[in-house]
């Protein structure tokens, strides 16, 4: 199983937006973070070596100028949880071994004077000396804790961090002893966790406020443009959609009711053309087939009045094609099985062969005529080729599928897209008994289009089967029509 069938990405515009700034601000607080925390542990360092060279080189002065049977009441007195100081007759150390070190013991140097100039010895503990200093609070009796709370600076990257947490130091005196001086200086901690993560969270929480809030003045434009474009595709009449939103938004929707006014004016202007070139042909017509009547009877009279009818049958379907009516209709909830039961229940009282196995409800927004005379223009077109309709129904993800499937000898491949032409028809002649004018598969799939569905036909050993697929919402319907 791959990862985005997992946590699949988001699909939505605002989604991908909010994810998108969320990780960029996740990855900006953490490394701003990680740069304050090695600037932070600098300065850290820095005070601590200050403090840490200003509190020995006291004690050395102070120790110098103090009578030596003193000496060692000024040392307790000097004992620390955190600090162990002992007066040894040599040192037991080799030297710094690192940077730090180095750093350390120079810094002692230039404030004990030149007397000490390469002698002073600093070693961070469990590191290069004998490992029994190994970390952490010093307790009373001198001796280290390296368990519990204060385990973790055995760790060599929390040793990294926190390099003077754990000091051997070395310093001569001008007797000859050496003043040995353990230390376990406070821990550094990168930043302070809850000032920290209040700050991460809350700047987080703002911005993405903003940008939600911003967000939404551009995808709701968004989403009426696009639910505008597909009821445009589905054969619905459109309102013109507010213009609001940021500009180039707003041009787009301008856009869009621009082209939506001139498709409308378009196609109510070809209405009235073809309905008045309608009515003026009627005219002319009926007075040729008066005058036909009128002469005698006989093979090229009849074939005259013939060639009459057939224009006007041609007229009448050419109007009736382009004002269907579909996108008047008002949509509406409609039970796709039941209408599918009506229409090849009273096929079957009509005596055509036809045959429906009614399934669960399949209820769909759609236009109730205009569908039930597409369905019925195809049951027909079944029954009249191919002897006999079986008529079935299914549902896959995005679509309800009808399949009709007939007992004929099917359509050329080479044809199977050509018969959805206005006015083609496979059988030749132009008698109404032997397949009418060729406008029925024209509208049906016309109409099936202005639902935004798709019609195929396949040829099968049984015959031509037809399906048409039906969206159940608004999704596409495109993975549908590659699995069945």
């Amino acid at each position: 199983m791959g990862l985005r069938s997992i946590r699949p990405w988001p699909k939505k515009l605002l989604s991908q937006t909010i994810v998108l700034v969320l990780l960029a601000l996740l990855l900006a607080q953490l490394i701003s973070l990680w740069i304050l925390s090695n600037a932070h542990r600098r300065v850290f360092e820095s005070f601590n070596q200050g403090v840490l060279s200003r509190q020995l080189s006291t004690i050395v002065n102070f120790m110098e100028s103090s009578p030596v049977e003193v000496q060692n009441s000024i040392i307790a007195s000097w004992q620390r949880p955190w600090m162990d100081f002992k007066l040894l007759d040599r040192s037991a150390l080799d030297g710094p071994h690192n940077a730090v070190e180095l750093q350390v013991a120079r810094q002692l140097e230039h404030r004990l004077g030149a007397y000490s100039t390469g002698l002073v010895r600093v070693q961070l503990g469990g590191e290069h000396g004998s490992g029994d200093f190994a970390g952490g609070q010093l307790p009373a009796t001198g001796k280290p804790a390296a368990t519990g709370r204060f385990a973790l600076h055995n760790h060599p990257f929390w040793r990294r961090a926190n390099a003077l947490n754990n000091l051997q130091i070395e310093i001569p005196l001008r007797d000859g002893r050496w003043l040995q001086a353990k230390m376990a200086l406070p821990r550094f901690a990168p930043l302070m966790a809850i000032p920290t993560l209040v700050f991460v969270v809350v700047s987080s929480v703002l911005v993405l406020l903003a940008l939600v809030w911003r967000l939404k003045k551009i995808t709701l434009p968004l989403a009426q443009l696009s639910d505008a474009a597909n009821a445009l595709g589905r054969g619905h009449a459109v309102e013109p959609i507010p213009e609001q939103g940021p500009e180039d938004i707003k041009n787009a929707v301008s856009a869009f009711n621009q082209m939506n006014g001139r498709l409308q004016r378009f196609v109510a202007e070809r209405t009235h053309m073809l309905a008045a070139l309608s009515h003026d042909l009627r005219s002319p017509i009926t007075s040729m087939r008066l005058q036909l009547e009128m002469m005698p009877a006989g093979s090229e009279r009849d074939q005259l009045l013939a060639s009459l009818d057939e224009m006007l049958q041609m007229a009448a379907g050419t109007l009736d094609f382009i004002r269907r009516g579909d996108g008047v209709e008002p949509t509406r909830d409609v039970d796709v099985a039941a209408l599918l039961a009506s229409i090849c229940d009273d096929l079957a009282d009509m005596g055509a062969d036809v045959k429906f196995e009614l399934s669960s409800a399949h209820v769909l927004p759609c236009r109730l005529l205009s569908l039930k005379r597409a369905l019925r223009n195809l049951i027909l077109n079944a029954v009249n080729y191919g002897a006999a309709a079986e008529v079935s129904l299914q549902r896959c993800d995005a679509a309800t599928v009808i399949s009709i499937q007939d007992r004929g000898p099917g359509i050329a491949d080479e044809l199977l897209e050509k018969v959805f032409e206005p006015f083609f028809r496979v059988e030749t002649s132009r008698s109404r008994d032997t397949g009418g004018i060729g406008l029925g598969l024209s509208i049906a799939r016309q109409i099936i289009s202005g639902h935004g569905g798709e019609i195929q036909l396949r040829n099968t050993a049984k015959g031509l089967l037809v399906r048409v697929y039906l969206p159940l919402n608004a999704d596409p319907i495109s993975a549908c029509l590659t699995q069945m």
